[in-house]
């Protein structure tokens, strides 16, 4: 028979907030543990700002030359610009979206919001993953960025994946926070298009978007397999370092 957490909580001396709490990640890797393949279920999404001069974010990728250039290069404190989100699994890539609005003067580059990003999943990639098939036991991971938990988000998540097949912060399963180091998205995605993408002059928003798309179109089911499982020896290094960051050892 089973104990009560009342029960469970008085032997421990624990908290029963604490002990439910272990009890539900202890359940959730119970369900990866009987699931072999459960890494494939996962859509990785996230977005990243592409320039025309080519610039990135250190944060998460670098760029190597192959030479040791001695100029020094005047770049303006604001480059144009555009933002696109990119969804993934081990087999797919949903997605490309670009953030923008339509003005009198063409489309232009929008800041990410809760409503425009509610937009896309609603209009655009919730009704992509039905065509597919892929809605039934997909996981939707997300990081944990403001736009990302707006109230009508959150409903449209739920509502499209039930609360356990999210991970993402005011979720059953939140992502953990400042980890680009565990996201394909980041140790991978955005690296490789980056490199791709900036091998080309870019002159217009229009010609960098055009090139974003074609090498989209590039990433073969081998890289995104090859990239998520990259996980599993991160999560094993992350154990065996306490949780602190891993970079450094890869």
């Amino acid at each position: 028979m089973g104990r009560s957490l009342r029960d469970i909580s008085s032997d421990l001396k624990y908290p029963k907030s604490t002990v439910a709490y272990v009890i539900e990640k202890w359940k959730a890797f119970q369900k990866m543990a009987e699931d072999d393949d459960w890494l494939s279920n996962v859509l990785w999404t996230d977005e990243a700002h592409f320039t025309i001069r080519g610039s990135v974010n250190a944060h998460n990728c670098r760029i190597w030359p192959t030479e040791n250039p001695r100029t020094v290069v005047e770049i303006p404190l604001h480059d144009e610009k555009v933002t696109v989100w990119v969804g993934f699994t081990t087999s797919t890539v949903i997605g490309h979206f670009f953030f923008e609005e339509m003005r009198d003067s063409g489309f232009v580059t929008a800041t990410v919001t809760g409503e425009r990003y509610a937009d896309m999943l609603q209009n655009r990639i919730v009704p992509s993953l039905a065509d597919k098939h892929l809605l039934e036991r997909r996981i939707f991971m997300q990081d944990g960025a403001p736009p990302h938990i707006a109230r009508r988000v959150k409903d449209l998540l739920r509502a499209s994946f039930g609360d356990d097949r999210v991970l993402s912060r005011h979720f059953r399963h939140a992502w953990p926070p400042r980890s680009p180091d565990l996201s394909p998205c980041n140790y991978w995605l955005w690296g490789y298009l980056k490199s791709q993408v900036y091998c080309d002059r870019q002159t217009s928003l229009g010609m960098l978007k055009d090139n974003i798309r074609r090498q989209c179109l590039t990433i073969t089911p081998d890289m995104l397999y090859s990239a998520v499982h990259n996980i599993i020896p991160r999560l094993q290094l992350l154990l065996r370092n306490d949780g602190e960051h891993i970079e450094h050892f890869l």
